[in-house]
Formats: C-alpha cells, sequence, structure tokens
C-alpha cells in the first residue's frame, strides 16, 4: 500500500472545511507549498533549494551571525518593496545559497505577482562565453538571459565573482548592475568575497572592478556570515 504524504487531505489536494453545517473544499497546505516550488524552479532556483521556507534554518544549531541575518532577512521580507537589497558575504557552506531560495519561496508568497530571477555567477558566465570562439555567433540565447536579468522585479544573484571573467563578460555584468541601479530595482547578491581582507587575498572589489562594486555598494546592504563549512560538518 502507498503510503500517504498528507495526513490532511490524503493526498487528494483539497480539504474538507464545514462552515455554519456545509460542507465545501479549499485547497490543501500541502498543494499551497506544491505550487510555491514550481514557482521557485521557474525562477531558475536550484531543485535542491526550491520551495526552502524561514522555518527550516531554525530547526539546527546555527552561527549566530547567522542568526542576526536571517532576523535581518526577515525584516526586509516584510518591508519589501521598502529599503536597499542585500549583499550576504561568508564563506563557502554557510548557507548563502539557502538563504537566497528561501528569499525566493517567502517573497513568492507575499507577493505572488511579482517576477523573481535567480541566478548563479558561473552560469551566467558560461552561458556568455560558450561558443565565444564561433563565428558567426548567436547571441540570441545570452540577450534573452541579460533581459530577464535587467527586467526581473527582484534579481538574486549567487556566487557573484566566484571566477574572474574577461573585460567582455565584465562589461555585460555592468551592463545589467547599472541598469537595475538606474532603476532602483532591489537586487540581492551573495558572495564568497568581503570588502577588506588582512591576508591579502582578493577583495570583492579586486573581483569585478570599484565602477560595479560603487553600484552594488548603493544598491545593497551587506552582511557577513561567519563559521564553517556544514557541508564538511553534516
Amino acid at each position: 500500500m502507498t503510503k500517504v504524504k498528507c495526513t490532511i487531505c490524503d493526498d487528494s489536494g483539497w480539504e474538507k472545511t464545514i462552515k455554519d453545517g456545509k460542507e465545501s473544499l479549499r485547497k490543501c497546505k500541502c498543494q499551497k507549498t506544491s505550487d510555491l516550488r514550481i514557482k521557485c524552479i521557474s525562477s531558475n532556483v536550484p531543485n535542491k533549494f526550491a520551495g526552502y521556507m524561514l522555518r527550516t534554518f531554525g530547526e539546527k544549531d546555527i552561527d549566530s551571525t547567522l542568526k542576526e541575518v536571517i532576523t535581518k532577512i526577515k525584516k526586509f521580507i516584510d518591508a519589501y518593496p521598502v529599503g536597499k537589497g542585500i549583499i550576504l558575504h561568508g564563506g563557502t557552506g554557510l548557507g548563502k545559497t539557502h538563504l537566497l531560495s528561501i528569499m525566493v519561496t517567502e517573497l513568492h508568497r507575499k507577493h505572488p505577482k511579482l517576477i523573481i530571477f535567480y541566478i548563479d555567477w558561473n552560469d551566467f558566465v558560461s552561458e556568455l562565453t560558450t561558443g565565444l570562439s564561433q563565428y558567426p555567433r548567436n547571441y540570441a540565447a545570452v540577450d534573452a538571459l541579460i533581459y530577464k536579468l535587467k527586467q526581473a522585479d527582484i534579481l538574486l544573484w549567487d556566487e557573484f565573482a566566484a571566477t574572474k571573467p574577461n573585460q567582455w563578460v565584465l562589461d555585460k555584468i555592468y551592463n545589467v548592475i547599472n541598469f537595475r541601479y538606474n532603476r532602483q530595482k532591489t537586487t540581492i547578491f551573495a558572495t564568497n568575497y568581503k570588502d577588506e581582507t588582512s591576508d591579502g587575498s582578493d577583495t570583492l572589489q579586486d573581483r569585478i572592478g570599484d565602477r560595479i562594486r560603487s553600484r552594488i555598494f548603493e544598491m545593497a546592504k551587506s552582511y557577513y556570515i561567519k563559521g564553517l563549512d556544514q557541508r564538511l560538518l553534516d
């Protein structure tokens, strides 16, 4: 016998309710969760993280800096569309992608009509550089992707500055950032790089240049996450 996943609707998708002696049906919570997951996938969130919600971080011990960041993210979600975007700084495995995915889910839940798009830096750079040596180059896919990044009500850019691309790619990135900057569109970033380092390693500005960092400085508030790579601890 197949095990029932939802004890409320017995996997029918509909919950029975009784009001004033009359029985009716309404969409079950499990279906609403499923709808949110589908929306997240359509926003380009990786399947692994699609549908993650704020409560998923409350079920385990987390670093104090991450708790502070989660509190600020809650305030950002509640206040949207008022306020700046966010840039999350932190090392590998500290939950930055998880947090971006949570923001996509929660914002879709509160603002169903928003156009939200998630992009990974590496995927973006790969899309721009694949077939670059081919002539003539078909730029239709590149133009379509850049259009999505520009027009989204909220853009979430993960692994920002993960690689040092060539100048042509940097110019395309600047074009997207500048477009959103001028139109005051909400943009959220996650990066492994800080603004200052004491060991001589690259800063965020070293990776992306001063003109892009300058724009982002006005567009988003920086929040820092500390701790150990959770993937190694699990």
